[in-house]
C-alpha cells in the first residue's frame, strides 16, 4: 500500500476491497496511521517524530455488499470496500 500511496498524485482516491478480516485490519490500520499527523504516544508533549498525514479517509464507516447483492452472488457477503484520498 505504501507505493500504491506514493503514485498517487494528490486529490488522488485509493480504494481497496478486503474479502478477509485479516486484509482489512491491516487496510485499517494503514489508513488510520497514514491520517494522522503525529504518531507519538500520547505522552509525550511535543512531537518528535515529524510524520505528516498524506491520505484522508473517505469511507466512515466501511462499505459492506447489501441483502440483494449478496443473494445474487454469495462470496460478496465478507467483502469490505475501504476509501482514502491523497491530500
Amino acid at each position: 500500500m505504501p507505493q500504491a500511496v506514493n503514485l498517487l498524485k494528490p486529490g488522488g482516491k485509493l480504494v481497496v476491497i478486503s474479502y478477509h478480516s485479516l486484509e482489512d485490519r491491516i487496510v485499517k490500520q494503514y489508513f488510520k496511521q497514514e491520517s494522522k499527523d503525529c504518531l507519538c504516544p500520547p505522552a509525550m508533549p511535543i512531537c518528535q517524530c515529524g510524520h505528516k498525514a498524506v491520505l484522508k479517509i473517505l469511507t466512515h464507516p466501511i462499505l459492506r455488499p447489501t441483502g440483494e447483492e449478496v443473494l445474487k452472488n454469495p462470496r460478496s457477503r465478507s467483502a469490505k470496500l475501504r476509501a482514502a484520498e491523497r491530500i
